[in-house]
């Protein structure tokens, strides 16, 4: 049969530079007479790690002023997010701050205020003692190291930055040191198609004895104290999550439910990596690494039942062993830190014992561990476990036991999910998220890999941003459609890596048309002037009579004239003219509010005034007795009938005309101009005595006042 578990290879990113900025913020108006020497505790933090405690930060001062009071507020800011488990406001009394007067540090009452990635202590009083000296202390601050990257494998120094109002001998300091925190190996198992032995019964001495499969998981401290057992302020101790995946259905898992590490009396090995095979035996009370499986825990490593070290006087032999549940080939286990000896590396290792019944089709299963829990929440919180950590790749620590297997040679292995996105047609943008899938080297040596296209529809639409490279990658893909039109589009991305293998990934691409621009907006409509239609000139308008309207945009296939919303009869519109007929309906009205309409929109509502008459004569409005216009050329003379047009007259007036220096003549015809709605005809004899050029005045009286209108000059012989 085929391999069964292959061996786990780990890649470790290492952490950056860290750089975190603590500063103390204090309401200052005169110098401080204290002056403090500043130093620090580095401890050695995770890189995996989302809730690493940093190491003290002290101040130890000096003052002349015994007996006065001290204020200060402190801030430790950093490049990451801070992690203490905070409460509902954000606050937390898991860092605290210590202040020592001379009989020992005492914890302040003030608590921590975590914002994002910084953590302030407001609000510290004391009075300086007799002795002038006392010091402060930053302690206990947790942060999310494994934001920084995990991209080095040797430890790398954290600075911090100290700002204070208080005088300090150094501002930078170093708080700790970062490195992986652990690394494993996971060995192999070969079963035959005669399946694994099955024991009588399920203890490891006896699953030993029956020969059935197993594969071991070793784990090593990545540095001393890496490894903890649950103390004061954790929720449990360092955790390690087993998962196990692609098990045929019908095979049983067991596991030791204790194991004993590299310091116990005998430590636990199943006998296929770097030991001989040993049921483990531990010495209570020891302090050497053993782990306790965690009944109850949930997917994450997080949860269940607390654990203890093995309790006795003497030796306890750890010889149990219980299964592991698997649903659909898949399960986890967990393991907790019950005991480590902080000053020393260790390591642990277990089996994983395998049962399977006969000819059982080859498979190929898998098995990793990574420290727990695992989470994926970088900041603050109050539900979230502490200690907790990133979901990275593990280093092997095969190099430190000379054990790592052979190089393999490259395989290629695509992560990737049919690519289903969708964009605007014409060169527009996406309005899904873009595909992307991961090329990753499952084998050894270097992976030189390239990508291209098999287009069932179109051609030259799928852009990759790394179209080709080495060993692992991930490749984002978008789309250009600048040459599709709407519709559906179907192609095959093809990722080549030669002797290494080529796999595919198919792509679907929506296209829909683009959403058409929207018209123009309506220019503004603008009345500039309200005229007289027979003198052009400003004045009052009359009901029933005619008006001309100068202004912008007038022009459309719809446009009206209101007046208090009364609708004018539109005799002629033009884009800066409109000529009109005053609604008579207006009466006595002495304003209206004039609106010009024009396809919808409208002009700023302006007030016109009104009058019940303001006689005018058109312009070339009087005509001689043969109907011929008066000019020079064509004059009139004594007793002709002269035919007077004009606007502004109403229908209850009485008109009279006055002709050179002869005034009140009684027309012989006054009223509407027939066929000329709001023109308004006179006639009048030319009065004896009465000759040359001469000035006609048309009148209105109405209410018992005149109305006169502007002169209008004519010719007489």
């Amino acid at each position: 049969m085929e391999q069964l578990i292959e061996t786990g290879k780990r890649t470790i990113k290492y952490l950056c530079l860290v750089q975190i900025f603590l500063f103390t913020a204090f309401a200052q108006t005169t110098p401080s007479p204290i002056h403090c020497q500043t130093s620090s505790t580095p401890l050695q933090v995770r890189a995996e790690g989302l809730t690493e405690r940093l190491g003290d930060i002290l101040l130890q001062c000096s003052s002349s002023n015994s007996g006065t009071v001290f204020n200060a507020n402190l801030t430790v800011f950093l490049p990451v997010n801070v992690t203490n488990r905070v409460d509902a406001g954000n606050t937390t009394h898991d860092a605290v701050v210590l202040v020592d007067l001379g009989s020992g540090p005492i914890p302040t009452p003030v608590a921590g205020q975590i914002s994002g990635n910084n953590i302030a202590f407001n609000g510290i009083s004391y009075t300086v003692p007799a002795s002038g000296t006392f010091s402060i202390r930053i302690s206990n601050v947790r942060a999310a190291m494994n934001q920084l990257g995990y991209t080095s494998a040797n430890p790398v120094a954290v600075s911090a930055s100290l700002s204070s109002t208080l005088a300090i001998d150094q501002a930078q300091l170093i708080v700790g040191y970062s490195q992986p925190g652990m690394r494993a190996s996971m060995g192999s198992a070969q079963i035959s198609c005669y399946g694994s032995p099955t024991p009588d019964t399920f203890d490891m001495p006896s699953l030993f004895a029956a020969g059935t499969a197993l594969a071991s998981t070793r784990i090593t401290e990545g540095f001393a104290s890496a490894f903890e057992a649950r103390t004061t302020g954790l929720d449990n101790g360092t955790r390690f999550l087993v998962k196990y995946s692609g098990f045929p259905s019908t095979t049983h898992l067991y596991i030791p439910d204790v194991v004993a590490g590299s310091g116990a009396l005998q430590p636990t090995s199943g006998g296929d990596l770097n030991l001989p095979q040993m049921v483990g035996q531990y010495q209570p009370g020891s302090g050497a690494l053993v782990l306790v499986r965690v009944q109850g825990a949930d997917a994450t490593g997080a949860g269940g039942f607390a654990v203890s070290p093995p309790q006795g006087a003497g030796p306890v032999t750890l010889s149990s062993v219980s299964e592991v549940t698997l649903t659909n080939g898949s399960g986890y286990a967990v393991y907790e830190v019950a005991a480590a000896n902080p000053a020393m590396q260790e390591a642990v290792q277990f089996p994983t014992f395998i049962l399977l019944p006969r000819f059982t089709p080859p498979t190929v299963a898998d098995a990793t561990v990574s420290l727990a829990p695992v989470s994926n929440v970088t900041t603050a919180s109050t539900t979230a476990p502490v200690p907790r950590f990133a979901n990275v790749n593990t280093i092997s620590d095969c190099t430190l036991y000379g054990d790592c297997p052979v190089p393999l040679a490259p395989k290629l292995f695509l992560n990737a999910s049919p690519i289903k996105m969708s964009a605007v047609a014409a060169g527009g943008a996406l309005t899904s998220p873009a595909g992307s899938f991961s090329v990753h080297n499952d084998g050894g040596g270097t992976l030189t890999w390239n990508t291209s296209i098999i287009y069932q529809q179109g051609s030259g639409w799928l852009v990759f941003d790394t179209p080709s490279g080495t060993n692992d990658a991930t490749v984002k893909v978008t789309v250009d459609t600048k040459s599709l039109s709407a519709g559906i589009y179907q192609a095959t991305v093809i990722v080549n890596a030669g002797t290494a293998g080529s796999q595919s990934v198919p792509v679907t691409l929506t296209v829909t048309a683009p959403t058409p621009p929207p018209p123009p907006a309506a220019p503004p409509v603008s009345v500039t002037q309200v005229l007289s239609a027979a003198s052009l000139q400003a004045a009052p308008l009359v009901p029933g009579s005619l008006s001309t309207l100068m202004g912008t945009h007038f022009s459309g296939k719809n446009v009206a004239v209101t007046f208090d919303g009364v609708a004018a009869s539109l005799l002629y519109a033009s884009d800066t003219q409109i000529n009109l007929q005053v609604p008579a309906s207006l009466g006595a009205k002495t304003t209206a509010s004039l609106v010009v309409t024009v396809d919808g929109v409208s002009s700023t509502a302006q007030t016109v005034p009104l009058a019940v008459a303001w006689p005018a004569v058109f312009p070339h409005g009087v005509f001689n007795q043969d109907n011929s216009e008066n000019t020079a050329a064509a004059a009139g003379k004594v007793g002709d009938i002269l035919q007077i047009f004009a606007t502004g007259i109403p229908k209850v007036a009485t008109v009279s005309a006055q002709i050179g220096g002869r005034k009140d003549l009684i027309p012989v015809y006054a009223g509407e101009a027939p066929t000329a709605p709001g023109v308004q005809q006179i006639n009048v004899a030319v009065p004896d005595g009465v000759t040359g050029p001469a000035t006609v005045v048309v009148c209105a009286t109405t209410g018992g006042q005149q109305y006169c209108s502007p002169g209008y000059t004519i010719t007489l012989r």
